[in-house]
């Protein structure tokens, strides 16, 4: 498997979605704006009314380019797919482990800072992916936030 060459970002990739990343936080009007976990399944596009389309990785709501035909897995709608992406890194059942918002043990999700670099490049890759081809960072994802800080720190 070593052999095998694997996906490496391009540094002026990554410095593209670093500086989207650092201009939602610059901005006053989108930085504060926190969303529930409940907010974000309801724009799973089920709904005309609750259009685009909108997911969540690594605590960053992200609305889906419509206009641009951008296109997201069925199973990332409205959904926030931090854990998601770690068990598919980590080689392990989506369908039994991939846990929704409403179901028993969905909290806490995965903390970053128990991530392995491998797991943090891939969820950068994903949010990539996403931002790259038309995705818009929107808000940030209260239970994962929340889920970022020790008990010690509470």
């Amino acid at each position: 498997m070593d052999s095998f060459q694997y996906y490496i970002t391009p540094p002026e990739v990554r410095s593209q979605t670093l500086q989207w990343i650092a201009e939602f936080h610059a901005d006053e009007n989108r930085k504060d704006e926190v969303w529930s976990a409940e907010k974000l399944a309801l724009h799973d596009g089920s709904s005309p009314d609750l259009y685009p389309i909108h997911t969540s990785i690594m605590g960053y709501i992200l609305q889906i380019n419509i206009q641009n035909k951008q296109r997201i897995f069925n199973s990332w709608k409205g959904h926030n797919i931090t854990r998601r992406n770690l068990l598919q890194y980590n080689g392990k059942s989506l369908d039994i482990n991939d846990i929704r918002f409403d179901e028993e043990n969905y909290r806490p999700l995965p903390k970053l800072c128990d991530c392995s670099d491998g797991e943090k490049e891939y969820l950068m890759q994903s949010l990539d992916g996403l931002v790259h081809k038309g995705a818009r960072i929107v808000a940030q994802y209260e239970p994962f936030l929340a889920d970022q800080i020790d008990e010690n720190e509470r």
